[in-house]
């Protein structure tokens, strides 16, 4: 029989050991590293841009409504206003690879995705656009990406095969300038300066700066806006926006696509 001493001391050794064997243990998994990043749930709202059957189906007839729209050819002047992001080119990979990590928008790592030139393009906006280039006509993307990223823009437009030339379209970013218009006469949002600029012939195409021999220096005639934000229409704000009031110009002049990432709201 063990003497008491003998049996305590004979429980501390098994104890130690088991200690020792789970350390051991718990050393070699892979999986107990803290240096990696830790995997993030999406959003529902990036689940339903990147992988829904809806959001092809709503964006697509949205674009095919506007190319029922259009004149069958267009007149000296006449020119659709498209904003860029979320309506041109699609930028759910920028919000998957920050959620997927735990981050959020910030200015830094913004300017960083647009500088790779990795944007895809928006369903159905192709063939909007052969649409409008095969019908005579010109496009002035209106974005509030810095204006000093526009010629990532171009670059990243031309990379998907559009048919754009410095002739027929004008990429025009925000300024300072934009912004500090805001609250002037008839300046209600900061594409209201640029929209204005481009009826007045004085539109600043960051794509064309360099092109003697450019198309938009002369007043333009604005008849079609398509966005994903209600801002993308000239004249009115996320608070001011009468949907009654607009709804008459929706389908004719006035088109909006889905984006439930983000937005004015």
């Amino acid at each position: 029989m063990l003497s008491v001493n003998k049996f305590a001391d004979i429980s501390k050794l098994a104890c130690i050991s088991a200690a020792v064997s789970v350390i051991a243990a718990c050393s070699s998994t892979p999986s107990t590293s803290l240096t990696g990043e830790k995997a993030h749930t999406l959003s529902n709202a990036v689940i339903y841009q990147t992988s829904s059957k809806e959001y092809p189906v709503l964006s697509s007839f949205v674009y095919n409504q506007a190319i029922a729209a259009l004149p069958t050819r267009f007149a000296n002047g006449d020119v659709v206003v498209m904003d860029v992001d979320e309506t041109v080119l699609d930028n759910s990979t920028y919000q998957k690879e920050r959620e997927s990590v735990g981050l959020g928008y910030s200015s830094k790592s913004w300017a960083d995705w647009v500088k790779r030139e990795e944007a895809t393009l928006v369903p159905g906006v192709a063939d909007f656009i052969d649409e409008v280039v095969e019908r005579n006509g010109k496009v002035a993307l209106i974005t509030n990406r810095d204006k000093t990223l526009d010629k990532h823009t171009w670059n990243n437009l031309l990379a998907q095969g559009l048919p754009l030339t410095t002739s027929n379209t004008c990429v025009v970013g925000r300024t300072a300038e934009d912004k500090k218009a805001v609250g002037l006469e008839g300046m209600v949002n900061d594409k209201d300066l640029r929209r204005m600029q481009l009826t007045q012939g004085k539109i600043a195409c960051s794509n064309t700066s360099k092109d003697t021999t450019s198309t938009w220096g002369v007043p333009h005639t604005i008849i079609m806006q398509i966005g994903d934000n209600i801002e993308d229409v000239g004249g009115v704000t996320q608070e001011s926006a009468n949907v009654e009031m607009l709804m008459p110009r929706v389908g004719t002049e006035i088109f909006i696509l889905p984006n439930p990432m983000y937005g004015s709201w």
